[in-house]
């Protein structure tokens, strides 16, 4: 969806107020009445104040995000964006004062991407790059352009007005070198590609500075990229997985790109792929590696129709995987953090379940538990600290935190060394149809339980 129709440069204001009510009155005025339909204006500002007070939306970085669904909006969406470089005031909240844009969302109440949208807006305004050239813009048609680039589906090229960087005559031949190599070896891949009938190949492509230029090696062949970065310019007809490496390992975020290709549909149980890659930003490929899915993944991820619980969203799955991943690596407050993910059909799961704690998401409306939100991260995170589940339903919408997992007395089949977390997920992936992810607090490894079955999707951290 390109999303630059929904906004216009007359709605990217500097603002004058400070108070945080009256600089979202501000942003609400740049917007025509007829873009709105039928909706209040003054219930529009009710209900985003009111979720503001619920749940903040600063996403950090200077970035607050206010949003809201708007019964009667005569499009999907509709986007207002202001500087405000000395902050705003609500509630006296320290956060607010670090705000210096407020980015304004709408969207009507039957849109079904609402989530969606709402997540890869906040990922690619908390891209670095992105955000570091909103910040150094010194006018405000500087900073309309660079708003109205961030909304793009991939990075602008280079302009060429651009200063042209000098590379000193050693550092040519370096760059020479290197991109003879991958050359050398990207060829290489192709015929090994081949002989192995492989159907796809797998970049790493946060290992390249430029990986469009490795494109003309590969032909026609399926080529997925795996990458951190979730705004890239790629071919068109490339397929692409966004998942965050855990370490600087090669091939760090391989399982969990197979598992995601798995259940988007973009790799089968019965492919082969030939995985190219190197140290992350090495600008060098040093691997090839070809992984048959069918030996290198459990059977019981294979043999059955579906490898997701029934209901289940594959962008549900993904979001799990990345937000426990940020804790196997960045752990809570400078701790380890261990806990556990439950995936599948509410009632399914409720017979096995019991509060540990008063359920800290009861009440709160769907869309603001959803973990497809961006503005839940910090909140899972805070209660990842809690012993217990959290329990997640098929859509994405977190039903309970704190949850201890109760199941019959039987012989668990797990490796020496695990402990109860591992049992309780292991235990409750047998008796419902579900899936469950561990974050081991000692070791930061993530496995994941289906049907009884484990697959550890990262290594155990290095002491």
């Amino acid at each position: 969806m390109k999303l630059q129709r929904f906004l216009s440069k007359t709605r990217i204001i500097d603002l004058t107020n400070l108070e945080f009510d009256k600089a979202l009155s501000e942003l609400l005025a740049t917007v025509p009445d007829s873009a709105l339909g039928s909706a209040s204006r003054k219930d529009i500002l009710s209900d985003l104040l009111e979720r503001e007070k619920a749940i903040s939306t600063y996403l950090g970085n200077g970035i607050c995000m206010p949003h809201t669904r708007v019964k009667g909006l005569k499009n999907n969406y509709v986007f207002a964006v202001g500087r405000c470089p000395n902050g705003v005031k609500l509630d006296s909240v320290e956060e607010y004062k670090k705000t210096r844009m407020l980015f304004l969302l709408l969207a009507d109440d039957k849109v079904d991407s609402y989530l969606n949208v709402l997540s890869s807006l906040a990922r690619a305004l908390s891209n670095e790059s992105t955000i570091s050239k909103i910040v150094n813009s010194t006018d405000i048609q500087g900073f309309r352009n660079e708003i109205l680039a961030a909304f793009e589906k991939n990075e602008t090229a280079p302009s060429k007005t651009s200063a042209v960087k000098k590379i000193s005559m050693p550092e040519r031949k370096r760059v020479a070198k290197e991109t003879k190599i991958n050359a050398l070896i990207a060829r290489s891949a192709l015929k090994i590609s081949k002989v192995a009938q492989c159907t796809a190949t797998l970049l790493q492509v946060d290992t390249f500075s430029d990986v469009n230029e490795l494109s003309k090696y590969f032909g026609d062949t399926k080529i997925v990229a795996m990458s951190e970065r979730s705004s890239l310019k790629l071919p068109d007809k490339w397929n692409f997985i966004n998942v965050r490496a855990f370490s600087s390992e090669r091939f760090s975020q391989l399982k969990s790109a197979i598992i995601i290709g798995l259940t988007r549909g973009i790799f089968s149980p019965k492919d082969k792929i030939c995985c190219v890659g190197g140290v992350r930003e090495s600008n060098q490929i040093d691997s090839i590696v070809v992984l048959d899915i069918g030996r290198e993944f459990s059977d019981i991820f294979l043999s059955q129709k579906n490898m997701l619980p029934e209901g289940v969203k594959p962008e549900v799955l993904e979001r799990v995987i990345d937000i426990a991943t940020e804790l196997s690596v960045e752990g809570r407050e400078g701790k380890p953090v261990g806990c556990i993910f439950v995936i599948g059909n509410i009632e399914n799961l409720k017979p096995h379940l019991k509060q540990l704690i008063l359920n800290p998401f009861y009440g709160y409306k769907p869309e603001d538990r959803n973990i497809l939100n961006p503005f839940m991260d910090e909140t899972v995170k805070e209660y990842s600290l809690i012993d217990g589940a959290f329990i997640i339903d098929g859509s994405g919408i977190l039903d309970a935190a704190g949850a201890l997992i109760h199941t019959p007395d039987f012989k668990l089949q797990l490796p020496g060394g695990l402990g109860a977390r591992h049992a309780a997920a292991y235990a409750i992936s047998l008796m419902a149809d579900c899936m469950s992810l561990v974050v081991s607090s000692s070791t930061g490894q993530i496995t994941l339980f289906r049907r009884g079955q484990m697959l550890p999707i990262t290594e155990k951290r290095k002491k």
